[in-house]
């Protein structure tokens, strides 16, 4: 009885890792239910899915037309190549339809 309990313990753990590195909580823990401590481990060793703080996204930041590289959107003149851009701005709480 106990080898149950362990087991689902495990498989619980596994689920909260998983979920804690940007996978899917609910998939590891009927994979662990099955393998156990080996998800555990697998898991443990993939790499996370989830995206780095501060990490470039669309909303924060857009290419540069001359080179290419990734500028913020607020940007007036692109630090890589010098060229000159248009501040991109957004307006937060509207949707596309009530512009």
């Amino acid at each position: 009885m106990e080898i149950f309990f362990i087991w689902f313990v495990i498989a619980i753990v596994t689920a909260m890792v998983a979920s804690s590195r940007g996978r899917s909580g609910g998939g590891w823990f009927l994979l662990a239910c099955l393998i156990s401590i080996f998800a555990l481990i697998l898991v443990a060793l993939l790499p996370s899915l989830k995206a780095p703080i501060g990490a470039p996204t669309p909303k924060t930041h857009v290419k540069c037309p001359d080179c290419k590289e990734l500028v913020l959107n607020e940007a007036r003149v692109c630090k890589h190549c010098g060229c000159q851009l248009i501040p991109q701005t957004t307006v937060v709480g509207k949707r596309w339809w009530q512009a």
